[in-house]
């Protein structure tokens, strides 16, 4: 378990894109409108995990998952398992290609380090299939 949580800290050090509802990072206003808007969207998380979900049993049909939960691992863990814990949070090793994919308990956004470009080029349309966009995180 200290070699996987070690390559998850690896990892986080890597590039990072984001599946989002925005196609970039929105700009800080004097006004903080992002956060009002934040707010309403957060009433409807139930409907955007929904989508979170959609992409990830569909990408799981072409990579396999290590499931991290806190000290336990979980290989190729059942797809019913996947949907359980994207309600909260959720890590997932994509061991094929070596990259990281997360998702916070009350983000807006999933994040995925270290795409390889096969990778990068499937989630962007598995992305843009639920009307959500794939970009690099500042």
């Amino acid at each position: 378990m200290d070699n996987i949580l070690s390559k998850i800290d690896g990892l986080l050090e890597k590039p990072c894109y984001l599946i989002d509802i925005f196609p970039r990072t929105v700009p800080e206003t004097p006004d903080r409108r992002y956060f009002a808007v934040e707010e309403i969207f957060q009433r409807s998380r139930p409907e955007l995990v929904e989508r979170f979900c959609r992409i990830l049993l569909k990408l799981y049909c072409y990579y396999d998952f290590l499931l991290v939960d806190g000290a336990a691992c979980t290989e190729k863990p059942d797809p019913a398992a996947l949907l359980e814990r994207a309600a909260g949070d959720l890590t997932l090793l994509l061991p094929a290609c070596g990259a990281l994919v997360m998702l916070s308990g009350d983000d807006l956004y999933l994040r995925v380090y270290h795409p390889d470009r096969r990778l990068a080029e499937l989630l962007a349309q598995l992305a843009g299939a639920e009307g959500l966009f794939f970009y690099r995180a500042p």
